[in-house]
């Protein structure tokens, strides 16, 4: 079961990615790019995660920070200090005995229009105990790396990355600031994949052609009709390109702004479904919006 949970990760959560991003409107790609908390502090979301395969459940969270030019933040196993204005990402899944954290720190440039990627962690911990921890930093044209598994020592890595570039941890959550957000969606992604034998790349493709209703958002505040007639989602594919063909990630975004303490939230994401097979079966990690909060 560990084995699976991990691979969730290696495509949507994990890895370090350079994205480029291709619209249907040709504007440049990162003036595409808002400040998805321009006007408040931070953002919680909170996630069910349940297998499938034989209904074990975790917790997924995310947490989205903003932070002044100069602050300190704590990353991972280390702390970033006199960072650039920006926003920092991170996620914690906790399932059985393994914990999964992750976050990448984006600064905000260019009258809060650009988000560029700037640190990125993972770290993986089983009974306590690390068993993968990477520290990355982005500069000068390339990702640049080091880590450590159960088996090693520090080991350095780095890919060169160019053009529109995001990181590959939280990624679900910076598709939120596109400004041309739609059904119509279509993003191209080149992604180097940190792992225990180094960097490695992978072409992904974000797009969506469709909208759905979702029943089974767990939360949705004061509006208990949504759970029964269902919540308007854009539905995102997330897929690798290999020669042959793999199964697909689909991302469920809310079309209108959801509700939280007042204030409405933009392109919220309600649900995760990760398709995988197991002894020629196939079974889903599911991820469902449990909470919301905001400051």
């Amino acid at each position: 079961m560990k084995k699976i949970i991990l691979s969730l990760f290696v495509i949507a959560m994990v890895a370090v990615l350079g994205v480029g991003l291709v619209a249907c409107n040709n504007a440049t790609p990162q003036g595409q790019l808002a400040n998805i908390l321009s006007d408040h502090n931070q953002e919680t979301f909170v996630y069910q995660a349940v297998n499938t395969k034989d209904d074990t459940t975790g917790v997924y969270t995310v947490k989205l920070k903003a932070y002044d030019k100069g602050s300190k933040v704590q990353f991972g196993s280390r702390e970033l200090t006199n960072v650039s204005r920006g926003i920092c990402i991170t996620g914690k899944l906790v399932f059985d005995n393994t914990v999964y954290e992750m976050g990448c720190y984006y600064n905000l440039i260019s009258g809060m229009s650009y988000m560029t990627p700037a640190y990125s962690f993972r770290n993986v911990k089983v009974d306590g105990k690390d068993k993968f921890d990477m520290q990355g930093e982005y500069a000068d044209g390339k990702f640049s790396c080091d880590y450590t598994t159960s088996e090693s020592g520090i080991i350095s890595d780095s890919d060169k990355v160019s053009g529109t570039v995001f990181d590959n941890n939280q990624f679900q959550q910076v598709l939120r600031s596109v400004t041309t957000f739609s059904s119509g969606l279509s993003l191209a992604f080149t992604t180097p994949i940190v792992n225990a034998q180094g960097v490695t790349n992978a072409n992904l493709t974000a797009s969506g052609n469709s909208t759905a209703k979702v029943k089974d958002v767990l939360y949705v505040e004061n509006d208990e009709s949504i759970k029964e007639e269902g919540l308007d989602c854009y539905v995102i594919s997330i897929s690798r390109s290999t020669q042959v063909a793999g199964l697909s990630q689909t991302l469920y975004y809310a079309v209108d702004d959801i509700k939280c303490d007042g204030w409405g939230l933009k392109h919220v994401l309600v649900k995760i479904i990760e398709p995988f097979t197991f002894e020629g079966e196939r079974y889903e990690m599911q991820y469902k919006l449990i909470s919301a909060s905001i400051s």
